[in-house]
């Protein structure tokens, strides 16, 4: 046993001796860490600038621009009588969205017909984009209501009727998981499993490419190292960075560990594979750099994995973070059980063992004359 831990903390000492490997393995972790977070620390989109076009200068037309200004998405930093104004505002990024109150808006309105708004946004920025319409359609739809409930209890009917009729159904939504709303809540802790695996791959690279393994006990012993290694990383990016940066956080750390940890053994064992895949560094560096964004996109997380199609679905999980990365999401997040992730957890060891025989076979056929 002490001449395995002796050949685990050689295995260490070895990776912090290799500018690159500590580069890769524990620096751009560190680096990741604290930048990866800062732009979404706001969570929501909040004050968007917009643009009125108050084309009808009524009581009604500012009761609306002054709602929509109360709104915490938008805030209305300009106004003027003309589209050409709005749109040099618009091109030079001063504003992102315009909202155009028409003439006889509020004549329209105490005449019971409808009278429409128009809300454009930059539909490149998609969070920006939404906020507007949100803003402004939460603003409409209110005035409106309590020109509704107006109108009915003029005629005679009591005020909570009158609001019933208008509105015979509220909706309370209340989010599950992630109770801000927030893009953060949802793409850092899942982008982080990304990371980790990208970085653990690509040092087992830089230490291993066209190298023969380590003779002896230090076969076993280089991997577990980096393992435990990288076992420290999941504590600091999935229990320690929601703390510091208040991300719902619900599940149990032993859950935690018992899919992070065969999923690193995955890792792992699918490194050693590359390696007599790919023999060279750079080879190695350019294969998964190239692959870090499509495989954000296959784990369901940025795009419904539903509308992806089965056959890709069924090769992404062969890759461990494929369904590894849900998985430490419903536990950390959704405080998932330990039985909900068996079948991941099955299927992180069946990636192991099989990427580690692939490894085993491979380095024996390359290097027939290694011990």
């Amino acid at each position: 046993m002490r001449r395995f831990l002796d050949a685990v903390l050689d295995s260490i000492f070895r990776l912090f001796a290799d500018k690159g490997a500590r580069m890769t393995m524990v620096v751009s972790i560190l680096i990741y860490a604290f930048l990866y977070p800062q732009p979404y620390t706001g969570e929501v989109v909040r004050d968007v600038p917009i643009v009125v076009i108050d084309q009808d200068g009524s009581t009604a037309s500012r009761e609306l621009r002054r709602r929509v200004d109360n709104s915490d998405q938008v805030a209305v930093v300009a106004h003027t009588d003309g589209l050409p104004a709005a749109q040099e505002m618009f091109n030079a990024r001063k504003v992102y969205g315009v909202l155009i109150i028409p003439p006889d808006f509020e004549q329209d309105l105490l005449h019971g017909r409808q009278s429409p708004i128009a809300a454009f946004g930059d539909g490149s920025y998609f969070l920006l984009y939404g906020a507007i319409s949100s803003a402004v359609s939460s603003a409409a739809n209110s005035l409106g209501a309590e020109i509704r409930v107006s109108r009915l209890t003029a005629l005679g009917v009591d005020a909570g009727t009158a609001a019933a009729l208008v509105s015979p159904v509220v909706i309370t939504s209340v989010p599950q998981f992630n109770p801000n709303g927030g893009y953060a809540s949802f793409a850092v802790p899942a982008a982080f499993i990304l990371i980790i695996q990208q970085t653990l791959l690509i040092g087992i690279g830089i230490m291993h490419a066209g190298k023969p393994a380590r003779p002896g006990i230090a076969r076993v012993a280089t991997p577990t190292a980096y393992i435990l290694l990288y076992t420290f990383w999941v504590a600091v990016t999935q229990l320690l960075l929601p703390v510091i940066y208040g991300l719902p956080q619900v599940g149990h750390p032993i859950t935690l560990f018992a899919i992070a940890v065969p999923f690193l053994m995955a890792v792992t064992a699918m490194g050693f594979a590359l390696v007599q895949v790919i023999p060279t560094r750079e080879g190695m560096i350019f294969f998964l750099v190239v692959q870090g964004l499509p495989l954000f996109f296959i784990t369901g997380v940025s795009w419904p994995i539903e509308s992806v199609p089965d056959p890709i679905r069924w090769l992404a999980m062969a890759v461990p973070s494929t369904s590894a990365m849900s998985a430490i999401i419903r536990v950390d997040q959704m405080g998932a059980s330990l039985s909900m992730i068996i079948p991941i957890v099955k299927l992180q060891l069946a990636l192991a063992v099989g990427y580690a025989a692939i490894a085993y076979a491979l380095h024996n056929w390359r290097f027939p004359n290694s011990s």
